[in-house]
């Protein structure tokens, strides 16, 4: 019998090492043999799962994040390209600041050093228009041009003029969700409200935001589509990326998977157990957990913080850690990896 552990972060709480080892712990103890995997599907924390998988540093740079924070930044050679996993500068763990007051500006200084941006575990919701402000584009109030625009500025912005210094970008966007920027389940709605969003700040950070862009798409006179699939990653910094700058949109899940190798193994074993904070609609819209799911054909156990999914029948049996796992992630992941364990020898 064949188990492998695949295991996402738990955000806020514990990492995918972390989890591994209190898994692999009580595995031990009831001599329970498995493989185990860290996995990401390029948000926060991918940086780390790929070095483990022997990917080396590219470069170690000083950059300013979206606060103006001198921070350390780490680029990786991946299978020949130059990877960064963009939540190192606009992170939702890198600032309290309200994040109607951040934006993707800061992106700028890296953009042209890479070749794969990865998008995820961002507080950013500002449909990229922090980065489009640096690479050629103007955002105006009337004819005075809004220099860092931020969303709390949108609805001042009622024009838009491209420079001649604008250019399209040859850049593989990862994305760890296939949600749209805009339309009935979009970006702000879905994550919104985890980054600070209130309900009527998500409805006009939405109405502002096809005003700017309709603005945007008659003054380069293509069309743009916020309603595309994949464009409401990183609060929609994926948006300005490939409809706007003309960057190619891949899958993070699939990318990670593909260049570690991990999917030629998925099949290998009978019984998967996935783990990783919440297991939702965006789990299987994207994330690396629902495709490895996707490509598994033997039985499947969840283990992790919350199961909010309304088809039970794609794990064949659910542990949760419940409320208790917010305060002692640790000594909960234990409990659930317990009673796991008895099902699994049972």
């Amino acid at each position: 019998m064949g188990i492998a552990v695949f295991a996402d972060k738990f955000s806020g709480t514990l990492s995918s090492n972390e989890v591994i080892n209190e898994v692999n712990k009580i595995f031990k103890y009831n001599n329970i043999k498995a493989s185990f995997f860290p996995v990401t599907d390029g948000g926060e924390g991918s940086t780390e799962i790929f070095k483990q998988y022997g990917f080396k540093t590219n470069e170690n740079l000083m950059l300013q994040d979206f606060t103006g924070k001198w921070i350390p930044v780490e680029t990786l050679t991946i299978n020949k390209h130059i990877y960064i996993e963009t939540s190192q500068l606009i992170g939702i763990n890198n600032s309290e600041i309200n994040t109607l007051d951040l934006n993707s500006s800061c992106i700028a200084k890296i953009i042209d050093n890479v070749d794969v941006l990865s998008m995820g575990g961002s507080k950013t919701n500002d449909a990229g228009i922090g980065l489009l402000s640096k690479m050629g584009i103007d955002f105006l109030k009337n004819d005075e041009i809004i220099k860092d625009p931020k969303p709390r500025d949108f609805e001042l912005i009622n024009n838009v003029n491209v420079n001649e210094d604008f250019k399209t970008l040859n850049k593989k966007i990862l994305i760890d969700t296939t949600i749209p920027l805009l339309g009935e389940k979009n970006a702000f709605k879905i994550f919104g409200p985890q980054k600070g969003l209130k309900k009527s700040e998500i409805k006009s950070i939405e109405k502002n935001i096809e005003r700017i862009f309709d603005l945007l798409e008659k003054e380069l006179e293509v069309k743009i589509n916020p309603y595309k699939e994949g464009t409401g990653a990183s609060g929609g910094l994926s948006f300005a990326l490939s409809e706007v700058l003309g960057c190619e949109i891949v899958s993070g899940s699939d990318f990670f998977l593909n260049e570690t190798k991990v999917n030629k193994k998925i099949k290998k074993f009978e019984n998967l157990i996935l783990c990783e904070g919440k297991f939702d609609f965006s789990s299987m819209n994207g994330k690396v957990l629902g495709e490895i799911l996707k490509l598994h054909t033997g039985s499947a156990y969840f283990l992790g913080g919350k199961f909010d999914y309304n088809d039970e029948s794609v794990f064949k049996d659910v542990f949760e850690l419940g409320n208790k796992g917010m305060k002692d992630s640790k000594k909960e992941l234990r409990n659930a990896t317990y009673k796991l364990a008895k099902k699994m020898k049972s």
